[in-house]
């Protein structure tokens, strides 16, 4: 097939120094990047909801590791131990007054020795957590928790919902819900429905 004169001009020939500096013209660049930005843009709100579900996973896991912790000491200790909701604004640590409380500035994990439910100079903090970050609340049925020396919690079965940030997700994933059995074994409700 014969070429055109026109396309033998442009085309360089095999081993001559103007092939060796043939790159990407303006107007290829300028499409790969197009279709770039629509795929990057098509793609961050499934990437922010994954970010934002493992977030709130991580949290909720967090949270369970603690119940388990206090569970484990009091049965190690053989001594009740508590976790409750952390003041968001005491200079030094110390539990929410309320019923039922946002967990979402932190809990404390302590031995109380005299069961009131709340930490004193007697008493050692064995685990302090810090706020949570990029949550949208941890919503409790009780602001404290109590295990006795045989594991079982002196409270009722409670249950804890970790919601998402909301502002910065516009397709937010779904809540996740800890229950907490009257026997003191957390678990992840399915459905946040706790039986």
């Amino acid at each position: 097939m014969p070429v055109s004169p026109f396309l033998a001009r442009r085309r360089p020939r095999p081993g001559s120094p103007r092939a060796a500096l043939r790159g990407f013209t303006l107007v290829e660049l300028a499409v790969v990047l197009a279709i770039v930005a629509i795929l990057l843009r098509v793609a961050s709100p499934g990437l922010s909801r994954g970010t934002a579900a493992r977030a709130l996973a991580a949290q909720a896991s967090e949270f369970m590791a603690a119940l388990r912790f206090a569970r484990a000491q009091a049965l190690a200790r053989g001594a009740a131990v508590t976790i409750c909701a952390s003041a968001p604004d005491a200079a030094a640590p110390a539990c929410q007054r309320a019923r039922s409380a946002d967990w979402r500035a932190g809990w404390l994990v302590f031995a109380d020795r005299d069961r009131r439910g709340t930490p004193n100079a007697n008493e050692p903090l064995l685990r302090v957590q810090q706020p949570l970050q990029r949550s949208g609340g941890v919503a409790g049925t009780r602001a404290s928790i109590s295990f006795t020396a045989a594991g079982y919690a002196t409270d009722a079965a409670s249950r804890y919902v970790f919601s998402p940030p909301s502002a910065a997700v516009l397709d937010a994933p779904p809540t996740l819900t800890v229950c907490v059995s009257k026997q003191g074994r957390p678990r992840m409700a399915d459905r946040g429905v706790c039986d």
